[in-house]
């Protein structure tokens, strides 16, 4: 344990993006009751091991009566034994230190997400490359240790998050992921950080997204919709209750925790969410997807959290039509439809109960629009409907789903705003400049959510460089 010890004293000094400043010891804060884990350690202290019973209330680990750590982007050091079992974890940050022993796994388990961890080459390797977003890479790792364990990682070139506005949009993501924690989301596990990169550890999710099986045209019953929008409902709730929205709630952002498992939707992509605040400033204002986002963020109008129901209504929209109520050949036109709300329902048949649903969703004034707890409390949800119902559209034109060619996926520095055809638009504009100012290409690429390795290649001349680095035999991460 000695020689583990000078081994970890020589890896003080580390900086991150993440680091927020703040102590490593903290007074203690009042109304901390519910606590997430507690157990008996052995803690060494000027040179000395003496037993102490830690309890931990999320990132706050409670030391003593007098005094709590804050493990909030501490750097996290994790020594092994021979066997492979943790015995030992360092914590550092402000250029403090604790050394814990004593089987700290189920410890361990608890805070890694909430600290940040450097030795990602010696703990997983890279299984596949999934694919190249616009601002970040997923790859699927596999953990050294268990094969059977399996993580989506977002990657950050930190080389590329050169604004403050990046930095802070990161900073807000991952703080965001950490509140949560929901069977409907792809949870965040772990961050790992080194002197290039920036990795965020998820869930893995297994089965296919919405958007990839709209694009099959395959069609929903209306059991089947209603085993689709409870969960997405009650996620959205709970995430509502957390005073926190999503912002960008669309097919290509729910995916299958397993397929074809109709009950097992799942939020992905935080990237856009916020949280709610009575003066309405935020990092990104006006921000979603063309075609998904409530009218009001249009508007420039201060919103509230049921923008969400809007895009969930959208969504329900689709699956009952495999049509998008805001389509057009013309985007420009798509973006005056999305803004003024207007949805012509006289075409869509489907059950009153969930017409009913649909609309109440789509209110154009989010005063007289559902929340999550009032939309999961519907008749939909609770009444027995037939299997087989006829989805008769009135117009003969083939249904079609907005796609989103990802080469051509841009970002803005004032606002964060993107239709699902990939195109960014400033939205310090008015619609009616949007018009003039704005060209869209007509042409457009079929997106499949997981497209195969082969098809892509890496955006920046560095995971060029990793790629090369990477061992031929095991994949393993340099």
């Amino acid at each position: 344990m000695i020689k583990i010890t000078k081994h970890l004293r020589l890896r003080q000094n580390y900086s991150s993006i993440l680091d927020d400043q703040s102590k490593f010891y903290i007074k203690p804060i009042e109304g901390l009751e519910h606590i997430d884990f507690s157990g008996q350690f052995l803690i060494q202290k000027d040179g000395k091991l003496k037993n102490k019973l830690l309890q931990l209330s999320q990132h706050i680990l409670i030391y003593s009566s007098k005094k709590y750590v804050n493990l909030l982007n501490a750097t996290l050091l994790v020594i092994f034994d021979k066997n492979n079992e943790i015995e030992g974890l360092k914590l550092i940050k402000s250029g403090t230190s604790l050394e814990i022993y004593e089987k700290p796994q189920k410890l361990y388990e608890y805070i890694r997400k909430y600290c940040i961890q450097r030795e990602i080459s010696d703990r997983y390797k890279i299984i596949q490359t999934l694919y190249y977003g616009s601002n970040a890479t997923f790859l699927k790792l596999e953990s050294s240790l268990d094969p059977h364990v399996v993580y989506v990682a977002k990657v950050y070139e930190k080389q590329n998050l050169i604004s403050e506005e990046q930095k802070q949009s990161l900073r807000k993501e991952v703080q965001i992921l950490r509140t949560i924690n929901h069977h409907h989301i792809s949870n965040l596990v772990e961050i790992f950080e080194d002197d290039e990169l920036i990795f965020l550890l998820q869930e893995e999710l297994k089965g296919e997204s919405l958007q990839t099986i709209l694009e099959r045209q395959q069609r929903y019953d209306e059991n089947q919709i209603k085993q689709i929008m409870r969960p997405l409902f009650e996620c959205v709730s709970y995430l509502h209750d957390n005073n926190i929205f999503h912002r960008d709630i669309k097919p290509q952002n729910i995916m299958y925790r397993t397929s074809p498992d109709f009950t097992e939707p799942c939020l992905i992509d935080f990237s856009l969410a916020d949280f709610w605040n009575k003066n309405g400033r935020y990092l990104f204002t006006r921000c979603g997807s063309i075609g998904y986002v409530a009218p009001e963020v249009l508007q420039d109008k201060r919103y509230v959290l049921n923008i969400d129901v809007y895009s969930l209504g959208i969504v329900i929209y689709v699956l009952v039509t495999l049509k998008h109520p805001f389509e057009d050949q013309d985007k420009n036109r798509m973006i005056q439809k999305n803004y003024h709300g207007k949805i012509d329902f006289t075409e869509v048949q489907c059950s009153q109960v969930l017409m009913d649903l649909m609309t109440k969703c789509l209110e154009t004034d989010y005063t007289k629009r559902l929340n999550c707890k009032e939309a999961l409390k519907h008749q939909f949800f609770y009444n027995k409907i037939p299997k087989m119902l006829s989805f008769k559209i009135k117009d003969n034109r083939k249904s079609s789903i907005i796609r989103t060619p990802r080469s051509q996926n841009k970002q803005l520095s004032v606002s964060k705003f993107s239709n699902d055809s990939g195109y960014g638009v400033s939205l310090s504009q008015s619609p009616s400049s949007i018009d003039r100012d704005r060209q869209f290409s007509s042409r457009f690429k079929q997106n499949t959510l997981l497209p195969e390795i082969n098809n892509f290649r890496p955006k920046s001349k560095y995971f060029q460089t990793r790629k090369s680095q990477c061992d031929s035999s095991t994949n393993k991460i340099e």
